[in-house]
C-alpha cells in the first residue's frame, strides 16, 4: 500500500513538471471573435449602426494571417449598408494567446489593442469640445463649409428599410441652433440629432476639429 501511494505520488509530481502537459486554455476562433465581440469600439459601433440605419447592417469576415512567425485570427466587421466606408474594423488575434488584440490600423499595421483603449480613456477624461464647435457651424455659413467632408454622403433611410443614398459637395441642409440636437459620443465619431426631426448628422474627428460626413434621414 506504501509503495502504491509513493508511486502515485510520483506520478502526479511528474506530470505537474511535464511540459508536455498542459491545463492552458487554446485560444480557438470562436473564444477569439468573442474577445473582439466584447471590445467597447465594436459595441459601440454596432450601436451606432443600428441607430442609423436600423438591424441586421453589420457582419463578419475572418481568416487566418501569419506575419513573421506567429499566425493570427483576423476578423473584419463590414456594413450592408452603402456607407462611407464599406469595412468598419479589422483586429488580429494572436491563435496562442486570445488576450493578445491588435488593431488594424493600415495595410498590415499594427496597433496593440491596449494603446487603443489607453488613448480612448484619456479622451474620455478630457472636457467636450464638440458643443462650442457645433455652436459656431450653425451660426456661421462659412465656417459650415469648411467643415464639411469632401463629399458628403446623405443617406435615407426607407419605412421598407431601404436606403437611398445620394452624394452633394456642398450643405445644403439648414442647421438650427445648438440646444435643437442631442449629441452622442462614439470613440471615432459624433452623431447630432435633430430632437423633432430627428435627422442624424455625423462628424468625424479631423486633428483639433471635426468635419460632418454623413446626413442620415429616417422615414421610418
Amino acid at each position: 500500500m506504501k509503495n502504491f501511494l509513493i508511486l502515485t505520488l510520483a506520478l502526479i509530481l511528474f506530470s505537474c513538471n511535464n511540459p508536455i502537459v498542459s491545463f492552458k486554455k487554446s485560444c480557438d476562433r470562436q473564444a477569439a471573435k468573442e474577445k473582439v465581440e466584447a471590445l467597447v469600439e465594436v459595441q459601440e459601433k454596432i450601436k451606432q449602426v443600428e441607430r442609423l440605419m436600423g438591424k441586421d447592417r453589420l457582419y463578419w469576415e475572418q481568416d487566418s494571417v501569419q506575419q513573421a512567425d506567429k499566425t493570427y485570427y483576423r476578423f473584419r466587421l463590414l456594413t450592408k449598408a452603402p456607407y462611407v466606408e464599406k469595412q468598419l474594423y479589422t483586429f488580429w488575434v494572436d491563435k496562442n494567446d486570445c488576450k493578445a488584440i491588435f488593431l488594424e490600423a493600415k495595410a498590415d499595421s499594427l496597433v496593440p489593442y491596449k494603446e487603443v483603449e489607453k488613448q480612448r480613456l484619456q479622451q474620455a477624461k478630457q472636457p467636450r469640445q464638440f458643443p462650442s464647435f457645433f455652436k459656431q457651424f450653425a451660426a456661421d455659413i462659412a465656417f459650415r463649409q469648411q467643415h464639411v467632408g469632401e463629399y458628403l454622403m446623405n443617406f435615407s433611410v426607407e419605412k421598407d428599410g431601404s436606403i437611398v443614398t445620394t452624394e452633394e459637395e456642398l450643405l445644403t441642409l439648414p442647421i438650427d441652433e445648438l440646444q435643437t440636437y442631442t449629441f452622442t459620443y462614439y470613440p471615432d465619431n459624433v452623431c447630432c440629432e435633430h430632437t423633432d426631426t430627428h435627422q442624424i448628422l455625423v462628424f468625424v474627428p479631423v486633428g483639433n476639429t471635426w468635419q460632418l460626413t454623413q446626413v442620415v434621414t429616417n422615414n421610418r
